[in-house]
């Protein structure tokens, strides 16, 4: 399924991708991290692969590939950015 070529190449530190291979293996792990670092690592490991290609792989679409490379390349974290509105206030 060739595509354009992806516009934010993923390219991760020894480090990282140590950091990444350990959240897709933990139990523990939300499974948004888990699919966020599968999509990521999947990236690093075939560069020649589509978004669609690589979405068909992590069982999501190629917007949220597009989202989580783009994200990526500009924070090198995969957390959520922190939401709008008024932060909640805990019970006194």
């Amino acid at each position: 399924m060739p595509g354009p070529k992806p516009k934010y190449p993923v390219e991760l530190t020894t480090e990282e991708e140590e950091m990444l291979r350990r959240l897709v293996r933990s139990h523990k792990t939300p499974q948004v991290k888990a699919k966020r670092a599968r999509i990521l690592l999947a990236a690093f490991d075939h560069p020649e692969w589509s978004n669609q290609q690589i979405a068909q792989e992590a069982s999501t679409v190629d917007r949220v590939v597009r989202h989580w490379r783009r994200r990526w390349s500009e924070t090198r974290s995969i957390e959520d950015l922190p939401r709008s509105g008024r932060p909640r206030i805990s019970p006194p």
